[in-house]
């Protein structure tokens, strides 16, 4: 059976990802407690030689602040768990297995620059930048960008849920991906039912 890596394992989205593909994959859902991808060391000893033929670049972290009142230590921490982490984590994976399939969540805050999301837009900016180097590359690489969605994630953001996306739509979005309607490289935006390919 093929093998389907999702870090950030535990939360919403991975979570209905698995649901959607448990009988098709064998899935690998780590916590940031089994898997820290900001930490190579872990990203190492979870892996091993291990090949997978999908990975999911999930994990995500926010800490809203405006640039002059932000914590440094934490602007960091969001740039490593949303950017530098899915590095670590697609690099040792494609070392055992180049032609895995690298799905990246972004988000549309990558095109935004949204009151207090510095850390956050910039890391899912920097994650569109490094979906296109891999296609470059050779690799397998699609970067999904889904609007807000309806997950756990949104506590304490003040959000309004009005136009929020479900996970079943992100799902939906994955589908599409092994369907193989998007070509390596491409970028999909998707909000309030508005899909724009290579926005």
């Amino acid at each position: 059976m093929k093998k389907m890596l999702i870090t950030g394992g535990q939360g919403d989205i991975a979570q209905a990802i698995a649901e959607r593909y448990k009988d098709e994959y064998e899935l690998y859902l780590p916590s940031s407690k089994e898997l820290d991808v900001t930490d190579k060391n872990s990203v190492k000893e979870y892996i091993k030689d291990l090949e997978f033929d999908v990975l999911i670049n999930n994990a995500g972290t926010i800490h809203p602040k405006r640039i002059l009142k932000s914590d440094e230590v934490l602007w960091e921490r969001d740039i490593k768990v949303n950017l530098i982490g899915p590095y670590f984590v697609t690099k040792r994976v494609l070392g055992n297995n180049s032609k895995c399939l690298v799905i990246n969540i972004s988000s549309t805050a990558a095109f935004n620059s949204y009151p207090d999301w510095s850390s956050y837009c910039s890391a899912k900016a920097g994650l569109v930048t490094l979906s296109k180097s891999l296609a470059n590359d050779g690799f397998k690489s699609i970067c999904l960008c889904p609007g807000g969605i309806l997950t756990k994630f949104r506590d304490g953001l003040g959000l309004s849920n009005a136009n929020a996306m479900t996970t079943e739509q992100v799902v939906n979005l994955i589908s599409d991906v092994f369907s193989k309607k998007y070509e390596s490289g491409d970028v999909v935006f998707f909000r309030n039912d508005e899909l724009i390919v290579n926005p």
